[in-house]
């Protein structure tokens, strides 16, 4: 079981009618639940992997934190392309001006800067999986260009007219109501169509409340077995955690029992290490925060700067003082 959450712009790694299924991803069980169908572990693991199989386009559905980007990372590991590259692109994360030449590559010359040549996203995915997340977020001007590339296969790197072929699979991700967009002018109607003869739904966790104490005491397990752990939830805090809506899903769930695990003065997690708001808990817990538990969280993240802040719920500015004040600066 892993935390595969990733805030990463791009990411590189190897290893006819349009049908809609409801999913509901319960990742730290691996079990996947078709919602309002009877179906059990394996016979969901087997519609998935048929999908991935099938080569064909996906859209995957849901707010920020359902964990979309799992989703299509556990589809190419499951799809005959999984020894090729698995490359993840975030849509809202590229200025607009620079999206093309990231995307499509370019030429030595095609633009000032533009010192050597430089293959794109899609020449880097070479015969694996394009994960084109926050697909709703592709400016206008730029839908038309990815719709060549999906009907035609083929893109010409900006400065070049020479026609390249695309081999990649493309698996897409939105939390945005695509419908809505196309209504509204904002996202190309025959776009939207050829994006995926699939589509994926991922529930909030709030439509699924009586799933959360097994996934609570599943994630503190896994996280139990990463850091030599032998942590418990106190029934007050997991009664505070079963209160609560999780704006931010699986994904939000997770900072938060990561942190309380952390920040926890012994082997029970209480209802006051329990905090939904960062701002509170910077106002709050980090000004309690001693200098061996803060030594903890960045010995648990590997002296890690910029993961021990997201795990305390601070800022790197903020993390930097603190190791100033309890001189640990010095170690890292």
């Amino acid at each position: 079981m892993r935390s595969l959450f990733s805030g990463d712009v791009i990411s590189i790694e190897r290893y006819s009618s349009m049908k809609e299924f409801p999913v509901d991803i319960e990742f730290y069980l691996e079990a996947i639940h078709f919602a309002g169908l009877s179906l059990d572990k394996e016979k969901t693991r087997h519609l998935l992997e048929r999908l991935a199989k099938s080569d064909k386009n996906i859209l995957i559905l849901g707010e920020t934190g359902t964990g979309k980007d799992v989703l299509a990372r556990k589809i190419h590991a499951w799809s005959e392309r999984k020894e090729g590259p698995f490359v993840a692109i975030n849509c809202a994360s590229i200025p607009a001006d620079l999206f093309e030449a990231e995307l499509f590559g370019f030429s030595k010359g095609a633009f000032t800067g533009a010192y050597q040549e430089k293959a794109g996203l899609l020449e880097m995915a070479e015969k694996g999986t394009a994960f084109l997340d926050e697909i709703g977020e592709l400016p206008f001007s730029l839908q038309a260009k990815l719709l060549r590339v999906i009907e035609n296969r083929t893109f010409r790197r900006l400065g070049e007219v020479r026609e390249r072929y695309c081999q990649a699979r493309f698996i897409f991700a939105t939390n945005k109501d695509l419908k809505t967009a196309v209504k509204t002018g904002q996202f190309r109607q025959d776009l939207y169509y050829r994006l995926s003869p699939v589509q994926i739904h991922l529930d909030p966790l709030r439509f699924h409340l009586n799933l959360l104490p097994r996934l609570i005491h599943s994630i503190i397990e896994k996280e139990n077995r990463s850091q030599g752990f032998n942590k418990k939830i106190s029934a007050e805090a997991l009664q505070k955690l079963m209160t609560y809506a999780f704006p931010g899903n699986i994904r939000e769930l997770i900072n938060i029992l990561e942190r309380a695990m952390l920040l926890s003065e012994d082997d029970l997690i209480r209802a006051e290490d329990i905090q939904f708001d960062n701002n509170f808990f910077q106002e709050n817990g980090l000004r309690n925060l001693s200098a061996d538990r803060l030594r903890v969280v960045l010995e648990a993240c590997r002296w890690n700067k910029t993961e021990a802040a997201r795990k305390i719920g601070t800022s790197r500015r903020h993390l930097y003082r603190l190791l100033q004040k309890y001189n640990l600066d010095c170690l890292i």
